[in-house]
């Protein structure tokens, strides 16, 4: 047995495996339906003032007959906050699944789905 000393000069017993922290998004959904991300609300609101939000920087630079540096930062900022949003949404309280080809749980990582 290895003994290594902490900060605050405890010993340390290295043959002990190291507890593992709990699972920042655990799967507790799983009593309640899940849903296809296409059928939340929060998303589609979220597709939509993501389309409200770059629709003027790009109308601009069609207008000007370029992007400019500022209007792509614009768009970059949009999609980081909508980024945000989508996790946020994902990680929210109801289950929902994405499609196979998007990040996110798929139908069949969620056992209690009905097949509606």
């Amino acid at each position: 047995m290895t003994t290594l000393k902490s900060a605050e000069s405890e010993p340390v017993d290295s043959t002990q495996p190291l507890s593992s922290s709990p699972p920042i998004n655990p799967q507790t959904l799983s009593n309640s339906a899940a849903k296809s991300l296409f059928a939340s609300k929060t998303f589609w609101a979220i597709v939509f003032t993501t389309t409200a939000s770059i629709a003027p920087i790009v109308g601009n630079a069609v207008k000007e007959g370029k992007l400019t540096v500022d209007q792509s930062v614009n768009i970059v900022l949009v999609l980081c906050g909508v980024g945000g949003a989508v996790v946020g949404r994902v990680q929210a309280k109801d289950a929902i699944y994405t499609p196979d080809w998007a990040p996110g749980p798929n139908k069949s990582d969620l056992p209690n789905i009905s097949n509606s």
